[in-house]
């Protein structure tokens, strides 16, 4: 039996009316309220226990990734004295039936560690590093997917922020992250993540 599609929460009426005064479609009013629907989710995740225990998670993968590393790292060193190469050896034959089968395989999960392990690194850091309010996901996200979608629309792309006026794009964004019940949002941080989003990878127009 196919399962029921997620039903989607209708953007409020003051988010339709921004929408509307950049582009009065249907489907463009669509698109925006699925990047607002994107932005809750994200937004969730970046403030709520979700977005805590993902942090605990990381700080826990490094921690057993780096100790497994390297017990790996002793099991591979040519001094087959090592009690690690012994267990190695014992672990093959169960898999295998043989020892020293798992050699090469655990070099590769060696090396995956090492790699992930610095990729963990970097996302502790960064997340350390990030200010309270800005550099969070549900900004660059949307960001994404309002420059794809205006793309996609053929509509002028503008970052600009005057002391009265914004443009089309920061005050849709500020409107979405409102719709998401972010108070964070400013202009100037829509600002930010509109000129960031033109410095990664384009995605796809947000679609039902």
């Amino acid at each position: 039996m196919p399962q029921a599609t997620p039903k989607r929460r209708k953007p409020s009426k003051a988010l339709d009316k921004a929408a509307r005064q950049v582009k009065d479609a249907d489907d463009f009013v669509e698109h925006i309220g699925n990047i607002a629907d994107r932005y809750r989710r994200e937004h969730a995740l970046d403030m709520g226990p979700r977005g805590k225990t993902m942090k605990q998670a990381i700080n826990a993968f490094r921690k057993h990734s780096t100790a497994l590393a390297a017990w790996l790292q002793q099991a591979h060193k040519e001094n087959q004295s090592a009690p690690e190469h012994d267990a190695l050896d014992k672990i093959s034959i169960v898999l295998h039936g043989a020892p020293g089968l798992a050699y090469a395989q655990s070099k590769d999960v060696e090396s995956w560690l090492a790699r992930a392990g610095k990729a963990a690194d970097k996302s502790i850091a960064d997340d350390k590093r990030r200010p309270r309010n800005a550099g969070r996901t549900a900004p660059r996200v949307a960001a994404d997917g309002l420059r794809a979608t205006f793309e996609h629309h053929k509509l002028k792309f503008s970052t600009q922020v005057g002391k009265t006026t914004q443009s089309d794009p920061v005050r849709l964004l500020c409107a979405i992250a409102k719709h998401a019940g972010d108070a964070a949002m400013t202009p100037q941080i829509a600002k930010q993540a509109l000129i960031d989003s033109g410095n990664g990878r384009k995605i796809r127009p947000a679609q039902s």
